[in-house]
């Protein structure tokens, strides 16, 4: 094991918090700040810059939820986008990767995160009430319910569809199907699988 002693305060103090950062172990932690660091000087101060940039300047859209650098993101201040379809996932990346298709006209709703009981996230740590608010403000026509497609995400899929067929009969609920593989992430899904999986979509 290398002595602790031999590490520069600067790099030890940056590996403690880049394993702040959820799925960041010590080795993550350790190829990030090493790979920054071999970076040329001026590139790796861009990379710094542009960091930091965007820790001071994004937050989470007051509407959906998903990531920004205004009050209400460009989506949900979109009059051509229909407020009447929400697509709910579990991260802004998810709603990212999804607007990639450019074939989704609704809007999103941004859960932050999904039902894990072992890792203590119930449904009150996320975002619910907020989504059946909207469902009720702007008379929602169908809720597609993209949670990725492994047991955590299926869980969330299943309650939030009890819930929202309970609090209103009238809209529709739907899955996204199994274009994708179980046990895989919509951030990292190729393409064709996502648009398959969207556009097969079955009711619940």
């Amino acid at each position: 094991m290398q002595d602790q002693g031999t590490i520069p305060e600067p790099i030890k103090t940056a590996l403690e918090k880049l394993t702040l950062l959820p799925t960041y172990g010590e080795r993550g932690a350790g190829r990030f700040l090493y790979n920054l660091l071999k970076l040329p000087e001026d590139v790796r101060s861009e990379v710094v810059k542009a960091l930091e940039r965007a820790a001071n300047t994004i937050k989470r859209c007051a509407e959906c939820g998903i990531y920004t650098d205004r009050e209400i993101c460009i989506l949900c201040s979109n009059p051509k986008r229909s407020k009447r379809f929400i697509c709910v996932v579990e991260e802004s990346q998810d709603a990212f990767a999804i607007e990639k298709l450019e074939r989704y006209t609704g809007v999103y709703h941004v859960l932050g995160g999904r039902i894990a009981p072992l890792e203590g996230i119930s449904p009150k740590d996320l975002s619910i009430d907020n989504l059946l608010e909207r469902i009720e403000k702007h008379k929602v026509k169908e809720v597609i319910i993209a949670t990725n497609p492994n047991t955590e995400g299926e869980a969330t899929a299943n309650y939030l569809a009890k819930l929202i067929r309970s609090r209103f009969p009238a809209v529709k609920v739907s899955r996204i199907s199994y274009g994708l593989q179980f046990g895989s992430l919509i951030e990292v899904a190729d393409e064709l699988s996502l648009e398959k999986s969207i556009e097969n979509r079955r009711s619940l």
